[in-house]
């Protein structure tokens, strides 16, 4: 046991010392942290260099790897790691390829093989082989507030995709305007109704990549102001399987039929009972409508029905013909060739792909030519009332009016006319995974 007689006053000096520090202040104040000495920058040397490399047409992974130099026994185990993911032999042209070596030696460290926007495969370089796992790039789900006016000489795409001020990636503004119009595509024609005035608002649901661009997105509330009528947009599933969009009555924006069969028209041909016929050199009817496209431009059919006829007949060349219900029947000429599986008796769903654009049979250059009948009458698809898909059925419309007042809440928060917004809601923002 220690000496009391030794600790005690050592004891006592420590008491001393530390009153002595807690009521001594230096005469000088310390430097204020603006004035204190800073450290030189250093310069950190890198220890791993980084190449990418796409895989090209025709091209396997293994000549990818080749090209870096990766061959023999350790290309054959780094594709056997692989392979516990991913089969190399699905692996398609545009497939990002990145090989990480140390700068050291030169030996590879890791291969990031990057499957799509939201999957890497990840291999590493251990002493007993090649280790992988995948890696998902984290998402955030986004809420987006977006709103404009039409001026004049332009459209609502123009008005969406060249605005600076709306904060989104340029494809990600492609892919708001190709949504909205899928939502409008029954009530609205934004090639040729949409004029000067005209205001938009809408708030739409994200799940946000790193990079700023999206991996799925859903508009939860649109608003159109089209001539001074207001078009509303409530998107309601109620059941968990993709629901659709109503208007502030319960009633769907879907028609029996959709406006076009093809995407971001341009009528060449309208409906005309006497039109001169720019190969046959007379006048004659025209009982359809003509829409230019590009050569191999899908064709869609423009409601439920079942294949009739799928083949070739005169001067429609290549035709797909489709039996409605209610009498109805839609006809698809010069075609450049049809979509895999349509043939007579097959079911096809509204907006399924049936053939692609070309100029077969009496046509001068690629179009497509729509014709739509009831009870074999020839009627003008452009100006015709459809009939309407089914509204919200009524032991539903509680629940509906119960969404859509929280919706048009939303839209509220937007001003119109106003700044165009793109802004993450603060409240709604969360980290999801991503998926493989």
């Amino acid at each position: 046991m220690a000496n009391p007689q030794r600790v005690l006053p050592l004891f006592l000096l420590g008491i001393v010392a530390w009153g002595l520090v807690s009521f001594w202040e230096p005469s000088e104040p310390a430097a204020p942290p603006a004035d204190a000495p800073l450290l030189d920058a250093f310069y950190a040397v890198p220890v791993e260099s980084a190449e990418t490399h796409l895989l090209r047409r025709g091209e396997t992974l293994s000549g990818v790897l080749s090209r870096a130099s990766i061959t023999g026994g350790e290309l054959a185990n780094l594709l056997l790691a692989l392979r516990e993911h991913k089969s190399p032999r699905e692996l398609r042209e545009g497939i990002e390829v990145t090989v990480r070596r140390w700068l050291r030696d030169g030996a590879p460290r890791a291969i990031e093989v990057r499957l799509n926007a939201d999957s890497t495969v990840r291999l590493v370089s251990r002493p007993d082989g090649w280790s992988s796992d995948v890696v998902v790039t984290p998402t955030t789900v986004d809420t987006v507030y977006a709103s404009g006016r039409i001026e004049e000489g332009q459209s609502l795409y123009t008005s969406i995709v060249r605005d600076e001020r709306l904060d989104l990636p340029p494809a990600e503004r492609y892919a708001l305007v190709a949504e909205l119009a899928e939502i409008y595509a029954y009530k609205l024609d934004f090639a040729h109704d949409i004029q000067p005035g005209d205001t938009y608002r809408l708030v739409y649901e994200r799940e946000a990549r790193p990079d700023g661009s999206a991996r799925r997105r859903r508009i939860l509330v649109a608003e159109m102001v089209n001539n001074g009528v207001l078009f509303s947009a409530i998107h309601f599933d109620p059941r968990g399987e993709g629901g659709g969009y109503y208007d502030r009555e319960g009633r769907s924006l879907r028609t029996a039929f959709r406006r076009y069969p093809v995407e971001y028209v341009r009528v060449t041909s309208s409906f005309a009972w006497n039109r001169y016929h720019p190969v046959l050199g007379v006048y004659r009817a025209h009982l359809g409508t003509d829409f230019g496209a590009p050569h191999g431009t899908r064709v869609m059919s423009t409601g439920d029905g079942t294949v009739a006829f799928a083949g070739r007949k005169g001067g429609y060349g290549n035709v797909v013909e489709i039996r409605h219900p209610g009498g109805y029947t839609t006809l698809y000429a010069h075609l450049s060739r049809f979509a895999a599986g349509i043939r007579p008796g097959k079911t096809v769903q509204q907006g399924e792909v049936i053939g692609y654009v070309g100029a077969t049979g009496l046509a001068t250059g690629p179009h497509l030519h729509y014709e739509l009948r009831k009870g074999g009458q020839p009627l003008d698809a452009r100006k015709v009332k459809l009939p309407g898909a089914p509204p919200i059925p009524d032991h539903l419309m509680g629940e509906f009016r119960s969404l859509m007042g929280e919706r048009i809440a939303l839209l509220d928060r937007i001003p119109v006319p106003g700044p165009r917004l793109a802004e993450a809601d603060p409240a709604g923002s969360t980290p999801v995974g991503g998926e493989s």
